[in-house]
């Protein structure tokens, strides 16, 4: 028996059976419920833009080559649409990584105070790394996609999402990139 359980995988958190206390002090549980609800507005908020205004495309809301959006009051020219919708499922990607980042460190006592930074800005670098990301794929210096590949929407949401959500990686391994091609200023 003790074999089988080897083989499970430990959803404990390293807690004993029936330890349900919260490691969070009230301070923490409101900080952490704020960030919660910050992220939620994020996501709610660019979805409702991407449907409205992006994907839709609502006869109402089309005029004179625009897309309005009465979300923000702004008219987006329809050309440019494809890049907004891609910095847009960018940063969706972003805040869904950041929400399932949220959750995991704090079931495992690992969220701290310090890093609020960090976890308001996700969704926002997530967005121009996914905007960039394309610009590079389409323009052809990252041989990766045909140019025409983004042209299809769906395509377009579904690589910004990726995008946003690996924005941490794509940053990290751009940095071990720009490190092993141009050095760095250490001196060790």
């Amino acid at each position: 028996m003790a074999d089988e359980d080897e083989d499970l995988p430990d959803y404990d958190d390293g807690r004993n059976t029936g330890e349900w206390n919260s490691r969070y002090q009230g301070r923490a549980w409101f900080q952490i419920i704020v960030e919660f609800l910050l992220l939620i507005l994020y996501l709610m908020t660019a979805s409702y833009f991407l449907i409205e205004a992006v994907i839709e495309k609502p006869e109402e809301n089309t005029r004179e080559g625009f897309i309005y959006s009465s979300l923000f009051g702004v008219h987006v020219a329809e050309d440019k649409a494809k890049w907004v919708a891609l910095a847009l499922a960018g940063f969706v990607g972003g805040t869904v990584f950041d929400l399932k980042w949220m959750y995991h460190s704090v079931a495992k006592g690992i969220w701290n105070v310090d890093r609020c930074l960090w976890r308001i800005i996700v969704p926002l670098n997530s967005a121009m790394v996914s905007l960039f990301t394309g610009f590079l794929l389409t323009s052809g210096v990252i041989p990766f996609l045909r140019n025409e590949s983004f042209d299809d929407y769906y395509v377009l949401l579904g690589f910004g999402f990726v995008f946003g959500y690996f924005s941490d990686n794509i940053l990290a391994a751009l940095q071990n990139l720009a490190k092993n091609v141009f050095g760095t200023l250490d001196k060790s």
